[in-house]
């Protein structure tokens, strides 16, 4: 047993800070004037005692963890006595240290992943040892055994923790448990994991984002993480948490890890269960034994679309005000003056279809206001009827007023212009104004009654004061329409339904992003809806209705079970136990779902988070999805490791390049550089118009494709994939009419996730609201109350197609209209993008035959009427053009003032046509010679006589 006694020198007695010492093998004891003063545990001592000599005696400095301790004064003689009694005291106290602190080290950097949250705490614990050595370091090499000093200085060369230093010790780690855990990761899927594969395993960070791109093997990332966890002795099943994005998904997570825990033998009662969100959510609260009942609404959605029907008419039926209210916005209101090119105001026109009351497409907001005032006041008219004479006003266009009211025998004309004269973008005011005094002469020629109204009648809001003015004036008899006959047009219009499909999707963007009275109007605000207080009003009466329906039943909607989970968990009635916590489809994930997470971290042992996903593939806006939870992953959940699946064996380098290439064109995306098994040396993307002989004919394309695969491959398995059910529907039964296959299959873009097939038909690219891209995004308010958008044109569409290439693993075809092509189609004509254009139609001097005059972005295309076959023009009701069918090519022949001429430059045939009528000039012999005589000259009842000189 060690002791001892260091007494004071003389001055000491007088002038010391004690007046002596004595020590054991267990503890320093202090004295002052001959009482014990205070006494330390050497247990709690951190560094050597140090000896320092002075004229008047020594001092002695002990280092204990709570404070350093000096004795002044001290005789020489016994301070170089004892010093090396108590530093053998001290030997095995710091070295059991050091052991301990090289411990800690190797815990948490060597046998485990790094994680951030040790770095402060490794810091902490380590370097203040390491900041005695460094001050004592020749008393530590005089005790210290030679290995432990080895420890000490290979401690000094990581902490502090930098970040290059975190770097190497992680690489390190993964190096180890790459080659330790080898055989595992050979055989834990079907085929060995990817090193990409291997280290999202690997790599446990308290927050993990692992990004993988479409066929790189994400679910096997995701069983593979869950079972090494297991079979490493990292976590018992029940503290692993695996969250898939719905009952599908988490089913086939499931199978996966059946079938792979038997693959590396772990026995089928040691594996961890995968749960859905609202799972999860009904879980915790029944834990936490709290009644709940699920609404017929979540479990029976068809419930839903019945209540909400109800709801509407009911509301239609007691309050002719809320019909009128809902008719009204029904629409949203633009000023064509506010655009700022032609093709802005085109693109919207051709994509925003206004209905009247009456089922007929207007060319405009204001056209429609007039056509449901009439129609509401009982007054009966034509929409662009036939005028009494065939003239021309405009060159190019036989004279149609805008609106006819046949039981007043009055036609009225909606113009255009302000109190100034002026247009908007895109139309010549002087020419314009000029055309309007033409049509007031013809009115009075013919002897008709025109009334007129103007575009800055609405501006004033006085449209509708102006047409009850003219009403008065020629005594027509206005009476308000019945509120059981309005409310019968709009059943059966499908106007009704159309609507009621709009708020149940407010309804839900509303649930879903758990939006107040206040946000849902600010939000309309922010979007520019017009009328955003009406909106607001009708959406919280509707809200406040379906939390009273939920009320009434007793139970709550799913939206409710996540939130109810969040508020259980927050207050402490439910302590979550996971220390590991796995989430699939993160890119889809919505704000209350990320919330729920959260709360699951926050309230949790500390658990650590891998979340995996692919934001090239975040296509689920419309049920809540935020990107920017992936995009922005590592600001909002902290500092994160991140891995990139970029390694695919389901298709080729031509596939990988056009999709990726095309996807990429987002900057606000990550970067990914997928790399391929299988290389081929030519493009795998073919580009296919969507004509059979000369014909428009998309199903039959689509048939004539199937069948030249079958050809060459009859076992292969092929999908034709579409934006919209109805094109897979007609599709669908043309190729069965033809083809018994079971092997062919149909799906939307959004159901081909997570789908494959050795050949893909991707169809349906053309221009406007139900083409793809769809140019019409959901309803502006819809789109106010969702998650935020990136701003990239287009965005999620472009992710759509990336979805639908990446379906494909050895071929894919796109199908497009050449004469309407879709902006994704003249994308992907661009040198960069290694696609195969198959059919010359795509051939821009073969495109510009079918390229409208009239409007910006629109393109002829031949139609079959009862009448036969005529040309229109893709932007719809937006654009009147309609070009007469070439005698000698049949391409587009455009009508001028005295002729059509065809668009087909090898043709360019032209005809002569009459500038007062249109109808065709016939040469003919008169008594003075030849002539031109137009063709209307023998028509009873609007004969034209025009004729022309040769």
């Amino acid at each position: 047993m060690f002791q001892g006694t260091v007494e004071t020198s003389l001055f000491g007695k007088f002038f010391g800070n004690y007046s002596k010492l004595e020590y054991d093998d267990k503890k320093l004891y202090l004295f002052k004037n001959g009482s014990l003063e205070e006494t330390f545990n050497w247990m709690d001592t951190d560094s050597f005692a140090v000896i320092s000599s002075g004229l008047f005696g020594s001092s002695l400095q002990f280092s204990f963890t709570t404070q350093l301790i000096k004795i002044k004064l001290l005789k020489s003689s016994e301070c170089q006595n004892n010093i090396q009694v108590i530093n053998k005291i001290l030997k095995p106290i710091i070295e059991n240290k050091i052991v301990s602190k090289q411990q800690i080290f190797q815990q948490y950097t060597q046998l485990e992943y790094l994680r951030d949250s040790k770095v402060s705490y490794l810091n902490n614990e380590i370097s203040p040892l390491l900041d005695l050595y460094e001050a004592n370091t020749i008393e530590w090499k005089k005790y210290v055994s030679k290995d432990l000093l080895s420890l000490v200085d290979t401690l000094s060369d990581y902490i502090p923790l930098t970040d290059k230093i975190i770097n190497i010790l992680r690489k390190q780690f993964e190096a180890t448990i790459l080659s330790s855990r080898a055989k595992f990761y050979d055989n834990i899927e079907s085929n060995p994991l990817t090193e990409e594969q291997r280290l999202a395993v690997i790599r446990d960070n308290d927050r993990n984002l692992v990004l993988a791109a479409a066929g790189t093997g994400k679910t096997s990332v995701m069983v593979a993480k869950a079972l090494d966890l297991i079979d490493r002795g990292l976590a018992k099943p029940e503290e692993i948490l695996i969250l898939a994005y719905n009952r599908d998904a988490a089913k086939e997570l499931e199978e996966r890890l059946s079938i792979r825990g038997t693959a590396v033998t772990i026995d089928k009662n040691n594996r961890p269960k995968v749960k859905t969100f609202h799972a999860l959510g009904r879980q915790i609260l029944l834990d936490a034994k709290q009644s709940i009942s699920i609404s017929v609404f979540s479990e029976d959605p068809l419930k839903l679309d019945m209540w909400i029907s109800e709801w509407f008419i009911n509301k239609m039926q007691s309050d002719p005000m809320f019909m009128q209210t809902f008719i009204d916005l029904s629409y949203q209101p633009i000023n064509p003056f506010d655009f700022k090119t032609k093709e802005a105001y085109d693109n919207y026109i051709r994509d925003n279809e206004y209905r009247t009351l009456q089922n007929e497409v207007v060319k405009g907001y204001q056209e429609l206001c007039i056509a449901n005032w009439l129609y509401l006041n009982c007054i009966d008219y034509e929409y662009e009827p036939s005028y009494v004479t065939k003239r021309r006003l405009e060159v190019g266009f036989d004279y149609r007023p805008d609106f006819y009211l046949t039981s007043a025998d009055i036609y009225l004309e909606h113009f255009g212009i302000d109190r100034k004269g002026n247009t908007r973008v895109g139309i010549d005011s002087q020419q314009y104004n000029f055309e309007m005094q033409k049509k007031r002469e013809l009115h009075k020629e013919q002897n008709t009654t025109l009334i007129e109204t103007y575009h800055y009648n609405w501006i004033e809001g006085k449209l509708e004061d102006t047409l009850l003015q003219h009403m008065k004036d020629h005594d027509i008899t206005i009476k308000q329409r019945p509120s059981e006959e309005i409310f019968q047009k709009l059943n059966e219009s499908g106007f009704l339904i159309a609507g009621i499909k709009k708020y149940l999707k407010c309804l839900q963007a509303i649930r879903v992003e758990r939006l107040s009275d206040d946000a849902i109007l600010n939000r309309l605000h922010d979007y520019k809806i017009a009328n955003s207080k009406q909106y607001q009003e009708l959406l919280s009466d509707l809200h406040k209705a379906y939390i009273g329906e939920l009320n009434k039943q007793n139970a709550i909607d799913f939206d409710d079970m996540i939130i109810k989970a969040i508020t259980t968990v927050d207050d402490g009635f439910f302590k979550p136990k996971w220390t590991y916590i796995l989430v699939d489809e993160f890119q889809d994930i919505s704000a209350a779902r990320m919330e729920f997470l959260k709360a699951l971290i926050g309230n949790g042992p500390n658990p650590r988070l891998t979340v995996v996903g692919d934001d090239w593939q975040s296509i689920y806006r419309f049920s809540g999805g935020k990107l920017e939870l992936t995009t922005q992953f590592e600001s909002r959940v902290g500092s994160s490791s991140q891995t990139i699946l970029q390694k695919t064996f389901r298709y080729n380098n031509s596939i990988a390049h056009t999709a990726g290439e095309f996807v990429m064109q987002n900057p606000e995306q990550y970067v990914k550089k997928v790399i391929t098994h299988t290389q081929v040396s030519l493009p795998q993307v073919y580009l296919h118009d969507s004509q059979v002989n000369n014909q428009e004919n998309l199903e039959l394309k689509t048939l004539h494709l199937i069948q030249e695969i079958l050809e060459q491959n009859p076992k292969a398995s092929i999908a034709v994939i579409a934006r919209y059910r109805y094109l897979l529907k007609d599709t669908k039964e043309v190729v069965y009419k033809h083809i018994k296959n079971s092997s062919i299959k149909f799906w939307t873009f959004h159901g081909s996730k997570g789908l494959e097939a050795d050949y893909c038909i991707l169809i349906g690219f053309f221009q406007g609201k139900t083409g793809f891209p769809n140019e019409n995004k959901e309803d502006a308010v819809v789109e106010a109350l969702l998650p935020s958008l990136d701003t990239f044109p287009h965005s999620e569409e472009r992710r759509l197609l990336y979805v639908g290439i990446t379906r494909a693993k050895k071929k894919c075809y796109l199908v497009a209209d050449p004469r309407a092509t879709s902006v994704f189609i003249n994308e992907l004509l661009a040198p960069k993008f290694d696609i195969e254009v198959v059919s010359e139609t795509f051939n821009q001097r073969y495109r510009e035959i079918f390229k409208c005059n009239k409007c910006t972005n629109g393109y002829y295309k031949l139609k079959q009427g009862k009448y036969g076959n005529f040309y229109s023009c893709t932007s719809g009701a937006s654009c009147k053009s309609k070009p007469r069918i070439c005698e000698k090519c049949g391409a587009p022949s455009i009508d001028y003032e005295k002729e059509s001429i065809c668009q087909n430059p090898n043709c360019h045939n032209s005809i002569k046509i009459c500038d007062r009528c249109g109808r065709p000039m016939k040469r003919r012999n008169g008594r003075f010679g030849e002539f031109w005589g137009c063709t209307g000259y023998g028509i009873p009842g609007d004969q034209c006589k025009n004729t022309w000189k040769i």
